[in-house]
């Protein structure tokens, strides 16, 4: 039985969980989206990742190792994002959505006012 070549996926610094709200991941318009993914195995792979049809991120990651991609988005709304790692023998695809706000997130702190 082989393992999982994708251990893990970091979203903006959380851990991915299709189930997770995902206002919980998004970014503003022009913000950076961070993904980080750690990887299981041995020799080499190729990491890529692709959003809207484009590779965005693609490199040859050591395994285990961690392959890094982070992209902006100027326009906001959810975009279908594919994550393929694939060595010699194997290959591993997780599907995944990429929510960007409307607006930049307000820091409701500001509206407390100071007197209270």
């Amino acid at each position: 039985m082989s393992q999982n070549l994708i251990k893990q996926v970091n979203i903006n610094g959380l851990e991915y969980n299709k189930f997770r709200d995902p206002n919980n991941y998004r970014k503003a318009p022009g913000e950076d989206y961070r993904f980080k993914i750690r990887l299981n195995g041995s020799g080499t792979a190729t990491a890529r990742l692709e959003i809207d049809d484009q590779i965005i991120c693609e490199e040859q990651v050591t395994l285990p190792g961690i392959f890094s991609c982070t992209t902006k988005f100027e326009t906001p709304g959810a975009r279908p994002a594919f994550l393929t790692v694939e060595t010699d023998s194997e290959k591993e695809t997780r599907d995944l959505t990429i929510h960007i706000w409307e607006h930049p997130k307000r820091d409701t702190k500001e509206e407390v006012p100071s007197h209270h």
